[in-house]
């Protein structure tokens, strides 16, 4: 009886860890990291000072704000300060990106589309973004 209930504890247990989907994982290589490295990592990286938002990593894009609020919450884009700051509604105080280099439909649209499915994001030198020039020339 005691062997059972651990087994069944075992499958649980893995039930809720689960490794991501290639499709998951291209998703976030494909539509989410160049617009996180194009548009916002210019300013939104790890040489500002804590408690600034940082989306280089994993690990610095998943914490609370001094607020207690998330920038992200898997699975409930319209929770997610990112989603209320790059659709520019609502009332954060500062709307992102400027104004002159906002984000498309389509973008905004794939931001959704991954926080609503969890918004996967890879572990390792695959998950580390940084900054790149964008067709605006910054």
């Amino acid at each position: 009886m005691r062997s059972a209930f651990i087994f069944v504890l075992s499958l649980s247990a893995c039930a809720v860890v689960r490794e991501p989907s290639s499709a998951e994982e291209k998703y976030f290589m494909t539509e989410v990291k160049p617009v996180f490295e194009q548009h916002c990592l210019r300013c939104h990286n790890g040489s500002l000072p804590k408690p600034a938002l940082n989306l280089s990593s994993k690990a610095t894009a998943f914490q609370r704000t001094a607020k207690g609020e998330s920038c992200l919450v898997p699975g409930h884009p319209d929770k997610s300060l990112l989603i209320t700051a790059v659709q520019r509604g609502g009332t954060h105080a500062k709307m992102m990106p400027r104004t002159d280099l906002s984000l498309t439909e389509d973008q905004i649209g794939e931001l959704r589309e991954w926080i609503e499915d969890g918004a996967f994001w890879p572990e390792g030198d695959q998950g580390v973004l940084k900054a790149v020039k964008g067709p605006e020339g910054f």
